[in-house]
């Protein structure tokens, strides 16, 4: 009789109170991209000095300083306005929206009027951690301008090394790539 009992718990517990696996790993995706947003917050105020490693758009930049400004922070998103040597900026968009993470760009001219293309981005991949977030362009109900079908963007902060990475991918190759030290560590 005892064994019946424990089985009927053990039943009722798992189908009322357990979590699958799918559960599980949807949980442990939503709070990494928790604790990657966690991580940019913790930069909020700081203007991270860096260098373009790589700029297929304009090739001249590569070896030039450029900088990360993370200039507003809320517990849903921040903003990082990016500098690059010709005084065009845009400003990175991460926005928790439910259970996921959005990237978008705003994209200025020197005189800070918006680019013809701006507010483009994309939702997080599946897979990220806490220190790696990988954003597959999204179309968002538009038209896709021809050649960025396959864009994705990644941002990470490399344990222990003390850099914030932004890359631009294209087709499997390295579009741009830039990357900051972070002071203090």
């Amino acid at each position: 009789m005892r064994l019946i009992l424990f089985a009927v718990f053990i039943v009722f517990m798992w189908g009322c109170g357990g979590t699958t696996q799918q559960e599980q790993a949807a949980e442990q995706e939503v709070s990494e991209k928790v604790a990657f947003m966690e991580k940019l917050r913790s930069l909020c105020g700081m203007e991270l000095q860096g260098e373009i490693f790589a700029d297929d758009y304009q090739p001249a930049y590569v070896g030039l300083p450029m900088s990360f400004t993370f200039n507003s922070c809320t517990e849903k998103e921040v903003r990082i306005v990016t500098l690059l040597p010709s005084q065009e900026q845009f400003t990175i968009i991460l926005t928790l929206i439910d259970e996921d993470l959005l990237l978008k760009h705003d994209v200025r001219d020197a005189d800070l009027s918006p680019r013809e293309i701006t507010m483009y981005g994309g939702f997080a991949h599946d897979g990220g951690t806490s220190v790696i977030q990988i954003f597959p362009v999204h179309n968002f109900g538009g038209d896709m301008w021809p050649g960025y079908e396959d864009y994705s963007w990644e941002i990470c902060m490399p344990e222990g090394e003390g850099k914030f990475e932004y890359i631009e991918y294209a087709a499997d190759k390295v579009r741009r790539h830039f990357t900051a030290i972070i002071p203090g560590i």
